[in-house]
This record gives C-alpha cells, structure tokens and sequence, in this order.
C-alpha cells in the first residue's frame, strides 16, 4: 500500500476542508535520508514528580548560583539539586505569572504592584524605595537591574549592582511612538525596550548620569500584544506581534514563524493580552511554550521543525484542564524542571514516562484531507505505521490500543469512533494496526488518539485507495 499524508501538525484552517490538521501531545521530528520515514510524529515526553514547593499555583522560576528559586502561591521557595524546598518569604501578591531576574547575589521579582528583593545575606524584602515604581518585567544588564515603569512610556534601572536601591534620575523614555513600555529583554548586550507598537533597541553608552542610549535608525516597527511573551532562545527573542503574528526577532530582523491557522485561532480568542511564554531545550527539539489562560489554551513552536503542536493536560478523573499544566519551566539540575499551574509541585520531563504525574495523557493526531480532484476514493484498507510491542507488563497499557475516526466533510464532523485496535502487548513488535472496508467517500480526514501510558510513535500511514472516474 502506498504511503498516505498523516499528521505533523497542528494547522486548523479558518475553512476546516482546506486543512483540518492536529498534533496534541505530540511532535514531528524530522529524520534522516535513509530512515524508513522523512517525518515521525512521537508522543510527548511525560512529567514525573521532583519537588513540591507550597500550594501553587508555581508563578516562576529563577537559577542562581546552583540553587533554584519558585514563586508559589505568594511565597518564595528555594530548591536544590536534591529537590529539597525551603520556604524562604512572602507574600508576593497576586496568582499570575511574575518576573525574576537576579545578580548573582540578589534576586529581584516584581508582579505589576510591587517590587522584591532576596539574598542570603538580608534575606526578603519588599523594595521600599520612593523611586521604585510598579513594574511588569525585570532583566539584569550590566549590572543593573533594569525595569519597565507600568502604565507610561519610561523605564527605570536600580542602582549598580543593588535591587534595593534606586535614584530619583534612574530613567529613560522609550519616545520614538507614543506608546507605554510594557517589557524589557536583554539580549546580546542589547536593551530592547517593547512597547504598544514599537520595539526600541538601546545600549550600554556608559555614560555617567543614566549608562543607556537609545541606538539610532534601530527602532522596529512592529509592537508587543502580550508583555509576557517576549522571550529569549536559540540566540534571538520570539514574541506575540500586535498585529496577532508570532516573530523570531535576531537583531532587528523580524521574521514571521506562526502560520495563517494558528493567527486565525490567535484571533479568535477573547483576549491575548494575558498570553506568556517560557522555553526549553529537549531531545534537540527548542520550544517556544506559549499559553492563553483565558482562551485556556496551550500551543508550543518547535524551532527545530519550525512547525507548531499543541499541549492538553488532564486531572485525575480525566476531565480535560484545557490547557496544558506546564505553567514555567526552567532547564536546571540537568533536568528540565516544570512548575504547575494547579498546585505546587515541580516535576520533570521524562521521555520514558508517558503520564503526568499518574494522570493520563492522550495523543491526537487529525491527518491532512486525502483527495484526488474530486474524484471518489474507495479505502477498503487504511494502516497506521506504527511502533508496536511497547506495552506496559501490567494494568493499563498491557494491551495497548489505538483509535481511528475519520471524516468525509472536511473535517467539520467525525464517524462514529472505531473499535479500538491493538498496539500490540510487550514484545509483539510486528502487530499491525489495520482497519478494513472503510467505503468510499470523495475526501478522507484520519483522526488517530492514544490515551495509554506507553510509548507512541507513528512513523507512518499507509492506505489502499480505489479511484472513481468522478
């Protein structure tokens, strides 16, 4: 049987019959020449439990000197390589996602209302300072900390090398548009300040009174929808554009990595403006982790592959939380750590674990349409590739099972879900999932979901086709 288009992607067009495909909790990776495959979509890796810091939900994670530190709840937290926690402050108010950055010798947080500040030496402590203003980001540059001021078109730094002191005359105006600065990134010793509609690059000028200058004929034109989103990886600064569009900036080049799917579903969300980002590196895959608490919504970009998935998490009853649970992430401990966005706990990827902390993950997988001008396409047989005779020893999983629908309307309604066929039990590697006498219909969208905790690899759909004349 000739090999048929299967799922490496989450693409759902705005008009499903153009393109209906779905990756959830699972990714394409790309393989060599000589693979049996060009493209195999693997399941994602699991969560295993590392530590638990308060009640949660887990608002961020930094690392410094050997030693991680967790916004939980409203309390501080700090977390060895041992995964053991100690509670070391509070209360930092609110429950969204904060900022953190540190010196080596101080960590600064700030929340949208106020300013903290821990170090070993003086332990936590609220920034008490008259000329310390409400911030949404913080980032370290040239040992200052520098800030966003919330709600105006400036920004302000702390003084050298102290995140509890600050001058009356610590500040810059962001002037090329008016509009307010609503993030700070550093990268590459380059200040970029993000505003409404514009991006403004400054740099280290030394300079005695205030040390930064803006760079001339460097503004970019394109503005931040999400302050939380800027975020740095693979050697450039990735964010969500006020015009729904989804940039890698390296330098001052723009370049556009959503797809016209994933701005349609952008755009139809009640609000982006609460969105934020973290990334990781794992297996070589570069995530960009990208969540929208209101739609409740989590999509990843796969630098690697440049292509996008999505991530759903389910409790223990198996209700779906929508989004996944995955709320900060940080690469620390040679591991990469996962704060939770539903409790306290810190867990792990683990790519031999194919649960989240016990509970279930289930993969889906929506094809691209299968179709020939029109024409009728008899399947009288249709095979998923998969890797068989990885099943548990016991319980679930020990007979693992696959699921096949499908939909001849471009995607809008599914057939009644087939019976589930085997993956094969422990060690029965040549089971083949095949599924017979599926009909005749003028266009074919394949919808593949495994839900038991065992490894899931599809590297391939094979399908017997009989054309019509018309």
């Amino acid at each position: 049987m000739p090999p048929v288009p299967f799922a490496t992607q989450s693409y759902r067009s705005a008009s499903l019959p153009v393109s209906a495909q779905r990756c959830v909790n699972c990714y394409a990776e790309a393989e060599p020449q000589d693979a049996k495959t060009p493209v195999a979509v693997l399941g994602s890796p699991g969560l295993l439990p590392f530590a638990i810091c308060g009640s949660g939900p887990v608002r961020g994670i930094n690392f410094m000197n050997g030693v991680a530190y967790v916004v939980s709840g409203q309390r501080l937290f700090s977390m060895t390589s041992l995964g053991v926690v100690t509670d070391i402050g509070g209360s930092i108010g609110g429950s969204g996602i904060i900022s953190m950055a540190n010196n080596g010798t101080q960590i600064v947080i700030v929340n949208g209302v106020n300013g903290y500040v821990w170090s070993q030496a003086s332990g936590f402590q609220v920034i008490t300072s008259v000329n310390f203003f409400p911030a949404n980001t913080v980032t370290f540059f040239d040992n200052f900390f520098v800030f966003d001021k919330a709600g105006t078109n400036n920004y302000f730094i702390s003084a050298s090398g102290d995140g509890t002191s600050y001058l009356g005359t610590d500040f810059a105006a962001a002037e090329v548009q008016s509009d307010f600065v609503l993030s700070i990134v550093n990268q590459q010793e380059t200040l970029l300040i993000f505003g409404g509609t514009t991006i403004e690059t400054w740099y280290d000028a030394g300079l005695v009174n205030f040390p930064f200058l803006r760079t001339n004929g460097a503004t970019i034109e394109r503005g931040c929808a999400a302050l939380m989103t800027p975020i740095k990886e693979d050697n450039s600064v990735f964010f969500l554009g006020n015009d729904f569009v989804f940039y890698r900036l390296s330098g001052t080049s723009l370049q556009r990595v959503s797809t016209h799917a994933i701005e349609d579903m952008f755009q139809s969300f009640p609000t982006v403006s609460d969105a934020y980002t973290f990334s990781y590196t794992f297996d070589g895959h570069k995530l960009i982790v990208l969540t929208f608490p209101t739609a409740n919504v989590t999509i990843k970009f796969d630098i690697s592959t440049n292509l996008w998935h999505e991530r759903e998490s389910w409790d223990q009853n198996n209700n779906s939380y929508g989004r996944w649970r995955g709320n900060v992430g940080i690469m620390a401990f040679g591991k990469v750590l996962i704060g939770d966005a539903f409790s306290g706990q810190i867990g792990f990827l683990d790519q031999n674990t194919f649960t989240e902390y016990g509970n279930t993950m289930r993969s889906i997988m929506t094809s691209p349409t299968i179709h020939d001008d029109r024409k009728l396409l008899g399947i009288p047989v249709f095979e998923l590739d998969v890797e068989s005779g990885t099943g548990t020893t016991t319980g679930q999983g020990s007979n693992p099972q696959i699921m096949l629908d499908w939909s001849n309307d471009g995607g809008r309604t599914f057939k009644p879900q087939q019976q589930w066929m085997t993956l094969g039990a422990l060690g029965a590697y040549v089971t083949r999932a095949r599924w017979l006498g599926l009909g005749g219909h003028r266009s074919w969208v394949f919808r593949a979901m495994i839900s038991d905790p065992i490894k899931q690899t599809v590297i391939r759909a094979h399908a017997e086709v009989m054309k019509g004349e018309a």
